[in-house]
């Protein structure tokens, strides 16, 4: 035994040694290929140049080091290479090792383009059309992503067929749009197999095919979107395109629940309660209902209501079963309105009474429901006159509510009601439709937790990516919400007419949206500070983390009321009167160049005044952090 042991530790010390003698060898293999690589590069050689420029851009086997990236991608460049070119063209855009400068990364994509480089004409074709360093052209536009495209660039090919569906820079044409994308689409693009699954579904471009709509469809849905993961459930469910399958429609919904859809958790819970494609659990049914329910789904709500009533799951509990279909009540859910009716004529989990019975049946026979006129009837005989003026009136005014959600529960409420034990709170707004929120690292600095208000409803937010030097930070929470778009200009203009809306002192001036405006004051900041607008929109502690917008409702900057010059973007006190900055939007787009599957979900930035602060209002979200 002590032999085998001995034989073994031996054997164990002669691997690690030549483990060792191996990284060494392979370390040095790498500094003697960059040797070789250097000299090759020195003597001329545009292909050395090339990667080495790669070699200190990357920072293999040596330290990153943006500014000999720079020299060798000069020399490579000024040779004519197609690729030092481009690859100018990259650093000039996002401000590596060479001051950010638009018009310079232009220049350089156009000469890589116009050798034929398919990434460079595809990046120069998305330049026209946002219009950044070079005036924007949609035609311009087209002609360079038509070049990308047929050279089988994916992200040309899909944003060509986006142009071709708006009729930017062409006529609009449906047909063109799914010819590139299901070019882009065959590639693997996400996006564009999810617009094919839409046009085939309904028709648009292309005959209505339910079967290619079923293709595209889960092909979406095998790489993971949620929306078409539950749409393909919901095909499994009804046999729509395919053959019924209760087990598939559960496999795809779970697969959309679990990214925090709240249709398709609402749906697995209604299989569950029900037992279609699995057995009955009515456990498990509370627990999707109650994800679903969270998320404010008013169907959700109301199962969620039935199934404390019963107790189904839970243990029975009528006060719960009032809360949640309250919850769809508000909403406008007509089977929770007559539960809630039922509820108070019978003076189950609240005080009995009439005329509260009367209004929630009022309101669900309001929808058409036949039942709940003949409710609302027999409630009728229980009330005085005055009582029944009493409750028209009250339905009256809770109908005005559902049909204005954004102010339900707003009027009355106040930041402790919401949320307690909050450390701090701030603005931020959506920039894509599944959950992408801007605002200041600041208004999250260290916080344990963070949650979002949105519409009455609260969500708990994920960090995804934060940049303390420029008081920015990314947040995410799962669902689907108005987003409002980066401009298209590169800068703002002296003297421009801006507006912000935030939630400034939430617990002293209620948590309703506030609405300010002003002008660009100048192109700078605290001491000249490049990065910052100086604005005269008045801004106070909580309107943090807001975007700066145009007339049209486009982000100009994030708002941030609290500076310090010498740490940039450290908390330090209110500003000024009348004296305040916004960080420039370029340097939030920076962050998302980070994450490039955020590129494809940003929205086109509106061309028009009409309803702008409606538009901002619905995207503009208040931001809670808790230490």
């Amino acid at each position: 035994m002590y032999r085998k042991n001995k034989l073994w530790n031996i054997l164990c010390v002669v691997l690690v040694v030549s483990f060792c003698i191996a990284g060494q060898v392979w370390a040095e293999y790498i500094l003697l290929d960059i040797e070789t690589a250097k000299k090759d590069a020195e003597a001329g050689d545009v292909g050395a140049q090339v990667e080495m420029a790669k070699i200190y851009f990357n920072g293999k086997g040596v330290p990153q080091d943006y500014t000999k990236a720079v020299y060798w991608c000069t020399k490579a460049a000024e040779q004519g290479n197609v690729l030092a070119q481009s690859f100018f063209g990259f650093m000039y855009y996002g401000g590596n090792g060479v001051p950010q400068d638009y018009k310079k990364a232009a220049y350089w994509y156009t000469k890589s383009a116009e050798q034929g480089l398919a990434f460079a004409q595809s990046f120069l074709g998305f330049m026209y059309y946002e219009g950044n360093g070079v005036p924007q052209d949609y035609t311009k536009a087209i002609y360079w992503y038509t070049k990308a495209a047929e050279q089988g660039d994916v992200l040309a090919q899909k944003n060509l067929g986006c142009m071709y569906y708006e009729g930017n820079g062409v006529p609009q044409d449906c047909t063109k749009a799914v010819y590139w994308h299901t070019k882009a689409a065959e590639q693997g693009n996400i996006f564009a197999q999810s617009f094919l699954w839409i046009m085939y579904k309904n028709g648009n471009g292309v005959p209505q095919d339910y079967t290619k709509a079923v293709y595209w469809c889960t092909k979406a849905a095998e790489q993971g979107n949620a929306l078409a993961q539950y749409s393909l459930g919901l095909r499994y469910y009804h046999g729509n395109g395919v053959p019924q399958d209760y087990t598939k429609a559960v496999y795809w919904h779970t697969k959309a629940a679990e990214q925090g859809n709240a249709l398709a958790q609402h749906s697995l819970g209604l299989m569950y309660e029900i037992g279609q494609g699995v057995p009955q659990d009515y456990k498990q049914a509370v627990y999707w209902h109650t994800k679903a329910a969270e998320q404010g789904d008013a169907f959700a709500q109301h199962s969620l209501g039935l199934m404390y009533y019963h107790g189904q799951g839970v243990p029975q509990d009528y006060k719960q079963a009032v809360y949640w279909n309250t919850k769809a009540a508000e909403q406008g859910n007509e089977r929770g309105q007559i539960a809630l009716g039922i509820f108070y004529s019978e003076g189950e989990g609240v005080t009995q009474n009439n005329k509260f019975a009367y209004v929630w049946f009022s309101l669900a026979a309001a929808q058409g429901n036949k039942n709940a006129e003949q409710f609302r009837d027999y409630e009728v005989e229980k009330l005085l006159p005055q009582q029944l003026a009493e409750a028209q009136e009250l339905a009256a005014k809770i109908q005005y509510k559902i049909a204005h959600p954004s102010e339900l529960r707003k009027s009355q409420a106040s930041i402790s009601k919401i949320e307690k034990k909050i450390s701090s709170s701030g603005t931020g707004f959506f920039i894509t439709r599944d959950g992408y929120v801007l605002t200041c690292h600041h208004v999250i600095k260290d916080a344990n937790d963070i949650k979002i208000a949105v519409e009455g409803n609260i969500y708990p937010a994920k960090l995804i990516r934060s940049d303390p030097n420029n008081d920015l930070a990314l947040l995410k929470i799962n669902g689907f919400f108005p987003a409002i778009a980066f401009s298209s200009k590169h800068s703002a203009k002296m003297g421009q007419n801006v507006f912000t809306i935030g939630y400034p002192n939430p617990e002293l001036q209620g948590v309703n949206a506030k609405f300010t405006k002003g002008t660009i004051n100048s192109l700078t900041g605290v001491q000249d500070d490049l990065r910052l607008y100086q604005i005269s929109v008045p801004v106070q502690p909580g309107n943090s983390g807001g975007a700066l917008l145009d007339e049209k409702g486009n982000v100009l900057g994030v708002i941030v009321a609290m500076l310090d010059a010498e740490t940039a973007f450290e908390i330090s006190g209110s500003l000024p009167q009348n004296v305040n900055y916004a960080v420039k939007c370029i340097y939030a787009q920076a962050i998302l160049s980070t994450i490039p599957e955020i590129s494809n979900k940003l929205i086109t930035p509106s061309k028009s005044k009409s309803n702008a602060v409606d538009r901002v209002k619905k995207s503009t979200v208040l931001i809670l952090s808790y230490k």
